[in-house]
């Protein structure tokens, strides 16, 4: 009944759709797109899929300008950064890239031809012409990406313009709604960078971040991937992302640089498989130097992963500083300074130093007016660079001759073979 209130042509069956769609298209130039009917909200939606070359012709993005008034147009602004790097991410991809649907208005019911019946959903035949043209309503960057990476591919022989991408067809007349639509969708839950960490393994970065989790003794099932902050009560060691901001003291001397920067850094430093899994190879080594030699990282490791006995993890990080994400960042800026040495002897000696001369425990004077205040611990930049100034000075670390020296871009460039 619903389908039929509506004015959509209904047939006896499934091919007498079929071919009265195919009729109409002849008979008026337009193209028949096999769809999926459905009500939703109590509304008329069509489901299907349109080559880039398709949409590029027949849906139109009406952007409000920056610092006017957007309820005047269909779309929010346009941000010329976002399509610029969706462009790049199918350039760099063109082979292994994904786009999520679009969701796309038209004002007025097109030809729709589908079987009789008291459906709630339905396949049916849908003709668009020439004529006929579409909004967006979500996915304005995406299309322009497109159209943009399209244009750029012109000359070049390319199947770009005739992939595909799934659309969601919302048939509304009413602008006000089409923004109310709008404001629904983007009701979205943003990714736990520990999440994302896990999940982005196309950035060299976050690969070589899962491989040091997954064959670290300490870290292994140890690790939260998923959380965007730690339980109290967790038995998990550290976030993903908290191991991520060692990771990025190691590579780039800097855990708070910014993601941005962070694909043209990993290139320079890491950006081949054999830089990669010589970085993953002196890390776990470096890793396993401290895990045997420092409280309480020696203790945890002999831990079950689940279980009562493994909320030991919960006492520990409450009296030990390298138990925190500050007290990792520490790490990673001293074993940066490290790393730098050519002499794999001296690095491992510097290591258990750092394991047994450095007392980690939140109550030492070492850390009391930098990191610890009261019973707080810092997280910000400042105070973790006196820390870490603080432990250098305490180990005889100073900085080495440019002769013997690593370069500073390249201080895992090795001397290790890669990891099979």
């Amino acid at each position: 009944m619903f389908f039929k209130e509506l004015g959509l042509t209904q047939h006896d069956s499934l091919a007498a759709a079929q071919a009265a769609a195919s009729e109409a298209a002849t008979a008026s130039g337009g193209r028949v797109f096999t769809c999926v009917v459905f009500q939703q909200g109590g509304r008329l939606m069509l489901t299907t899929a349109f080559s880039y070359a398709f949409l590029v012709n027949h849906v139109a993005a009406d952007s409000a300008a920056k610092g006017g008034n957007p309820r005047t147009a269909t779309n929010r602004p346009m941000d010329s950064g976002h399509v610029r790097a969706i462009t790049k991410y199918l350039a760099e991809n063109e082979k292994d890239y994904i786009l999520p649907p679009l969701t796309l208005n038209v004002r007025s019911i097109p030809a729709i031809h589908i079987p009789r019946g008291n459906f709630a959903m339905t396949a049916g035949f849908v003709v668009i012409g020439d004529e006929t043209r579409f909004s967006v309503t979500d996915g304005q960057h995406r299309l322009a990406a497109i159209a943009k990476r399209g244009e750029a591919l012109a000359d070049s022989d390319t199947q770009f313009m005739s992939d595909g991408i799934s659309v969601v067809i919302v048939v509304e007349p009413d602008v006000a709604r089409i923004h109310q639509d709008f404001a629904d969708a983007a009701q979205t839950k943003q990714i736990p960078a520990s999440l994302l960490a896990a999940y982005n393994t196309r950035e060299p970065l976050n690969r070589v971040l899962t491989k040091i989790v997954d064959n670290s003794e300490l870290f292994k099932g140890r690790i939260d991937e998923t959380s965007k902050s730690l339980s109290k009560l967790s038995p998990a060691i550290f976030l993903l992302n908290q191991v991520r901001g060692m990771i990025k003291e190691l590579l780039f001397h800097d855990y708070a640089l910014s993601e941005a920067s962070i694909p043209a850094r990993s290139l320079q430093v890491i950006g081949t498989n054999e830089t990669q899994d010589a970085f993953i190879a002196r890390t776990l080594a470096m890793l396993a130097t401290l895990t045997d030699n420092m409280a309480p990282w020696n203790a945890i490791a002999k831990l079950p992963t689940t279980g009562g006995v493994a909320n030991q993890v919960v006492d520990y990080r409450k009296h030990y500083v390298n138990m925190t994400a500050t007290g990792l960042v520490v790490i990673g800026h001293v074993a940066y300074e490290i790393e730098k040495h050519p002499d794999p002897d001296w690095r491992t000696a510097k290591y258990v130093d750092l394991a047994t001369k450095i007392d980690w425990r939140r109550d030492a004077g070492l850390w009391q007016g930098n990191i610890i205040n009261g019973d707080k611990i810092s997280t910000t930049r400042a105070p973790g660079r006196r820390a870490a100034a603080a432990v250098m000075n305490a180990l005889e670390l100073m900085p080495l001759d440019a002769s013997i020296a690593q370069p500073v871009m390249e201080p895992f460039a090795p001397q290790l073979k890669p990891l099979n």
